[in-house]
């Protein structure tokens, strides 16, 4: 079975959702035109290859300011970007894994096989010059009003 574009929108709403309040207690909403990063401020970029049932890539990009409170959410603790830089990383890979777990059980509920890749995250510093994920899909989402996007890249 292919994974296509045209299929995996009410998808991503629905897990995205589920993954922000389940894991985080955070209501996400979709929404908006276009992913616009704030030059000032680095974002954390996470995606993570599905192989199977066929080839796509599940990411996220999350402003500094979202993943700290994401991070501070899911450890119990505050977080520092300086000293916490890792832990913070840590917790979007399983954001991410999540994410695409719960993604593909909304695109294929019949089915209970699918094969993930390992989550990798990074800090890109300019997200404007430097959007690497420029190929993809972009579902918009916010977290009050902190903006965030999904993307998705089906091969």
């Amino acid at each position: 079975m292919a994974l296509s574009t045209t299929d995996v929108g009410p998808a991503v709403q629905a897990a995205t959702t589920e993954v922000f309040e389940s894991m985080a207690f955070m209501e996400a909403m979709s929404g908006g035109q276009e992913y616009q990063p704030d030059a000032s401020q680095p974002v954390f970029y996470t995606r993570l290859p599905i192989y199977k049932p066929s080839p796509a890539m599940v990411g996220l990009v999350i402003p500094q300011a979202l993943a700290l409170r994401l991070a501070e959410a899911m450890l119990l603790r505050e977080c520092h970007m300086e000293s916490d830089e890792f832990e913070i990383m840590d917790v979007l890979c399983e954001m991410s894994n999540t994410l695409a777990g719960s993604l593909l059980t909304h695109l294929m509920p019949d089915s209970d096989s699918f094969e993930l890749g390992l989550p990798e995250c990074r800090v890109i510093g300019d997200p404007v010059n430097h959007k690497e994920w420029e190929n993809a899909e972009e579902f918009l989402f916010h977290v009050d009003e902190c903006g965030f996007c999904i993307t998705w890249e089906a091969s």
